[in-house]
């Protein structure tokens, strides 16, 4: 499975529900062809530009493919990627960390109930301010519902805690989206710029 990228108070960790089959080949999240994760993140303004471009994707998977990417260059791309998030104050993590998904409905990889106690025990010892979940909304709430009354479907700020951290729900980037649904997860991750924003004028994090 993918290692956490995930240090002590850090200023946002984007939580998955699982790592898609080819990330977990790949060795790094988020590089699905389809995925629009690293687009929404720059988008948003939460990175200064796309850490990961459509263009790398593509050659990582083509090159796995036909063998020319060796061991070494890719942990040096794993490990430059590592540095510049967390450099950023940014984290990343899945609650199911025992299996790879092959896609964004497989249930056999939904998380368990150990799975997520196991995730909010990690909240508590890692303090981060913000927590964005990462995953279809319905499965968001269906893993949160009973432990958390508030828990619902709207994307953005949630009205509730985990642990320490603000709760943001900022949908599936990897889940076929279009139309007014598009514009909407677009908002969400606009206003999670604008709140990382508006902490770092604060004070509440380091620049």
């Amino acid at each position: 499975m993918l290692p956490e990228i995930w240090e002590p108070e850090l200023t946002v960790v984007f939580v998955g529900t699982s790592a898609a089959a080819p990330s977990d080949t790949l060795g790094f999240y988020h590089l699905h062809p389809r995925d629009r994760f690293w687009e929404l993140l720059a988008l948003g303004g939460i990175t200064p530009a796309q850490i990961i471009s459509k263009q790398e994707r593509k050659a990582m998977a083509d090159g796995h493919a036909n063998g020319s990417v060796s061991d070494p260059v890719r942990l040096m791309f794993v490990q430059k990627r590592t540095s510049q998030l967390l450099r950023l104050g940014i984290g990343i993590t899945d609650l199911n960390r025992r299996v790879a998904a092959v896609n964004d409905k497989d249930k056999s990889a939904r998380p368990t109930q150990e799975d997520i106690e196991r995730f909010l025990a990690r909240v508590e010892q890692l303090s981060p301010k913000i927590l964005a979940f990462v995953t279809i909304p319905e499965v968001f709430v269906d893993m949160f519902k009973n432990r958390y009354s508030g828990c619902c479907v709207t994307l953005g700020l949630q009205p509730f805690r985990m642990g320490p951290s603000e709760v943001w729900l900022v949908g599936s980037t990897i889940a076929s989206v279009r139309g007014e649904a598009l514009q909407k997860q677009e908002d969400a991750f606009f206003a999670l710029g604008e709140r990382l924003s508006g902490l770092k004028a604060d004070g509440a994090i380091q620049q």
